[in-house]
């Protein structure tokens, strides 16, 4: 990742009232529309602001983040049920500890803008996703938005489809501070 990752120091940006109104949880995760056989992967997972209501909806979830202190932050966050059901990873970006085809959806949300290698991070995302998986990709608009990393760290929105060539867009949203792209692995 950057060096302008999101620090655990800023942790409670992430939950938030701000980012409740302008990036609501429960929107997100109705485009998503994860299913309860689904193994899922949350990378950059911060304070569990999405890992925590996506574990409710899928029958376990990889809660990864480079740094111990967020993750602790989620599992304490996370009642006890929801902890059985995610499994804590500190790893860094791009590189991903798992096998080849083993997950059935991928969540990036405000995470890809902050990884160095970009096509490493797609590379990684379609090896680890089984035929027919998803990808649930969040990031900021690239335009002042009053929050959010800086502008010329962003990427334009038309540009992401092109990271990942084996994977077909779903479904797009657009909003005025974010985009949502839903992608199937071909």
């Amino acid at each position: 990742m950057t060096s302008h990752r999101f620090e655990a120091h800023n942790k409670q940006m992430l939950q938030d009232d701000e980012r409740k109104q302008r990036q609501p949880a429960e929107d997100i995760l109705k485009r998503a529309a994860p299913t309860m056989d689904e193994i899922c992967a949350d990378l950059g997972c911060g304070t569990g602001y999405l890992s925590i209501p996506f574990a409710l909806r899928c029958r376990a979830l990889i809660a990864l983040d480079s740094q111990r202190e967020m993750l602790e932050t989620l599992l304490s966050n996370a009642s006890e049920i929801t902890r059985m059901k995610i499994f804590p990873v500190q790893s860094e970006l791009p590189d991903l500890p798992f096998s080849g085809a083993c997950l059935d959806r991928v969540l990036l949300v405000n995470v890809f803008h902050e990884v160095e290698d970009r096509e490493k991070m797609a590379f990684e995302v379609e090896r680890t996703l089984r035929g027919g998986g998803k990808l649930s990709l969040v990031d900021f608009q690239k335009k002042e938005t009053g929050f959010g990393p800086p502008l010329e760290e962003r990427i334009e929105e038309s540009e992401i489809p092109g990271f990942f060539p084996s994977m077909r867009v779903e479904r797009k949203w657009s909003f005025d501070s974010f985009y949502q792209y839903e992608f199937v692995r071909l």
